[in-house]
């Protein structure tokens, strides 16, 4: 494991296993990076989440953005999206250009549209980039990795809001992913940072099975700090804890709840008086966080 972290570059930190992975938190600036497991302890079982499953890359985890269930999700989560964070922040998408950073089905976008925006964006997921083209009329859609495309490469033009939502979890370099975005943003413009998720016990156990996770988890500080470096303002941020039952999806099955009290109680004890930040907590915590691109 790496012992320099990947913010701070400091050497600092306390390590704890989950099943798939080794997670790295570091006490200086509360970033959370993981490291796959060479071998799963349990891997001679039968149960097929158990063992490793190289025939699943990173885009295949995704191809469910297309099910009937996901673009309805999307829709729905489009209208919270605007009651939570657009219309306390003052914030109007009419007449406005929109890019949507991993924007699934296109279904959320979609709404936007609705209200008089002009809209595009990008995925990661090859099957979804694919259904997106077929299902809607955008400006264009566009396969995006944000750690290996250069996005003003890739799209036309500059946008007036960007919005990054629930993927800045997997960006490997921070500082360079933003200069990428400000180099899209017109002048003047937004940027909105949706449910960046915060390290926590509860998160890492939760995503214990899955085959691909989560690149680096950090502190919603480090990503103000971030923005504000590359001349952003902060113009609002929200913190929540996640009321869902997210963190116990895992609890359905018998062997899933065993693996996760059993990792959940070896994470607690080996965070036992880490105080730093809030990684011995149980639930999901997540924030968003909207940066302008001041005028001039």
């Amino acid at each position: 494991m790496n012992k320099l972290c990947l913010t701070c570059q400091r050497d600092d930190a306390v390590s704890i296993s989950t099943y798939k992975r080794f997670w790295r938190l570091c006490r200086e600036c509360g970033t959370a990076t993981p490291v796959s497991r060479a071998r799963y302890p349990l891997a001679f079982m039968p149960q097929k989440d158990l063992k490793p499953a190289p025939e699943i890359d990173a885009q295949a985890m995704y191809n469910y953005f297309t099910q009937d269930t996901h673009i309805q999700y999307s829709i729905d989560d489009a209208c919270d999206f605007q009651v939570k964070y657009l219309v306390p922040g003052g914030i109007s998408v009419d007449g406005k250009r929109v890019l949507d950073l991993s924007g699934g089905n296109g279904h959320f976008v979609n709404e936007l549209r609705r209200q008089g925006a002009r809209v595009s964006l990008t995925e990661f997921n090859k099957q979804t980039v694919d259904y997106a083209r077929r299902a809607h009329d955008f400006e264009a859609v566009y396969e995006y990795d944000m750690n290996v495309h250069e996005l003003a490469k890739l799209v036309d033009g500059h946008f007036d809001m960007i919005l990054a939502r629930a993927n800045i979890m997997f960006c490997l370099n921070l500082p360079h992913f933003v200069d990428q975005l400000r180099a899209c943003l017109k002048s003047g413009g937004i940027v909105i940072v949706n449910n960046a998720v915060t390290p926590t016990l509860g998160v890492l156990v939760r995503v214990q099975l899955d085959e691909h996770s989560y690149s680096a988890l950090r502190q919603p500080e480090t990503i103000v700090n971030a923005f504000t470096a590359a001349d952003f303002v902060l113009h609002r941020r929200h913190d929540e804890t996640d009321q869902s039952m997210y963190v116990y999806d895992h609890d359905f099955l018998p062997y899933w709840m065993a693996l996760h009290y059993y990792y959940e109680i070896r994470g607690a004890r080996r965070l036992k008086g880490e105080n730093h930040f809030a990684f011995r907590a149980r639930d999901r915590r997540r924030s968003t966080l909207i940066f302008e691109l001041p005028a001039g």
